[in-house]
């Protein structure tokens, strides 16, 4: 365990909740037993009206300098703004490849016009792109 000086600052990223929070050491315990020296810190947070605790009760990681915190914060940031770019990456991949490969299976396939080659009532011509031609019933609003 480390060691801290009372009277100093501690900033402390909680793992069991969101946010970042500073505390003041306000006493050090030093406990002698058989089993040997035992030190126990006692903090309180930098907020209004608050009860001394443990500090070994606080679930987070322990700075002893904001600009320290500041940049595991935006680590922590980073990373979680990776993962976001990786998962929505993948459902691009997953989802919009596939239908692209669909609509493009459907376009060759649909390449050989029908065998009559007559037009169907309502409908135009309409040549693509990729050369395919296609009929098209085009909206009475748009004509």
């Amino acid at each position: 365990m480390s060691s801290y000086e009372v009277g100093s600052v501690l900033w402390i990223i909680h793992t069991d909740r969101p946010g970042l929070m500073a505390y003041r050491v306000v006493e050090e315990i030093t406990k002698k037993t058989l089993e040997g020296e035992q030190i126990q810190y006692l903090v309180q947070a930098a907020m209004p009206k608050t009860k001394t605790v443990r500090l070994e009760t606080i679930k987070g990681n322990i700075y002893e300098d904001a600009d320290e915190a500041k940049m595991k914060l935006i680590e922590n940031a980073t990373r979680a703004i990776d993962g976001m770019a990786v998962k929505i990456q993948n459902a691009i991949d997953k989802y919009f490849t596939k239908a692209e490969t669909v609509i493009e299976t459907k376009t060759k396939a649909s390449k050989k016009p029908k065998s009559n080659g007559k037009l169907k009532e309502g409908y135009q011509w309409m040549d693509l792109e990729d050369g395919t031609r296609a009929q098209v019933k085009i909206p009475e609003i748009m004509k």
